[in-house]
């Protein structure tokens, strides 16, 4: 009975949840770029939709990304980098969660496309507690915006050399053969 009327309690926050969540215009969609552990919480991840620099944040933000539905290379740069293969539907919500990983000398990252169908998780506690942290990533901390004066601060430490560094190493790891986490129109978040 107490699991019931916990699944319930959730069910209903997040009927509620997902009518605060930014809405995409006509003929767009919204990507959420959450962090929703605090282990190397004062370490920035730098955020990228193929060569557009969408950003830099650390743990306490979120980051709502409205853009033309269709594929996109997400992908997250610390101390290492890592992708997302996404194809996106107009009117829909996505979210990619960038776990931070042990790293030699500051915090790597791990780019995890979230999936809101519970079968794809091997049970629904695991689903529900992931769901949760999401919800409660975006509910309590703050929207990051990009400003033109931390974009022209980035551009004066070769950013340029960062996203062509980026997209040579995805170039050459698909090269190789190497599978990236894909982002379907399906693991929507409506």
């Amino acid at each position: 009975m107490k699991k019931i009327v916990s699944i319930v309690c959730l069910f209903f926050s997040l009927i509620g949840f997902t009518q605060d969540l930014k809405q995409p215009r006509e003929g767009k969609s919204v990507v959420y770029f959450t962090r929703t552990s605090g282990f190397g919480m004062l370490i920035n991840f730098k955020y990228f939709d193929g060569e557009n620099y969408l950003g830099k944040f650390n743990y306490g933000k979120y980051l709502a990304y409205e853009c033309e539905p269709g594929k996109h290379l997400f992908w997250v740069k610390a101390e290492n980098f890592d992708f997302v293969e996404a194809e996106l539907e107009a009117g829909k919500i996505y979210i990619i969660d960038a776990e931070p990983q042990m790293g030699a000398i500051k915090s790597g990252v791990k780019f995890v496309p979230f999936d809101n169908n519970p079968a794809s998780y091997k049970d629904e506690k695991k689903y529900q507690k992931k769901k949760k942290l999401i919800v409660d990533s975006i509910i309590k901390n703050k929207e990051y915006t990009l400003s033109e004066e931390d974009y022209n601060e980035e551009k004066k430490y070769n950013l340029d050399d960062v996203i062509k560094k980026g997209i040579e190493k995805y170039n050459k790891k698909v090269e190789e053969g190497f599978v990236f986490a894909k982002m379907t129109s399906e693991m929507n978040y409506q």
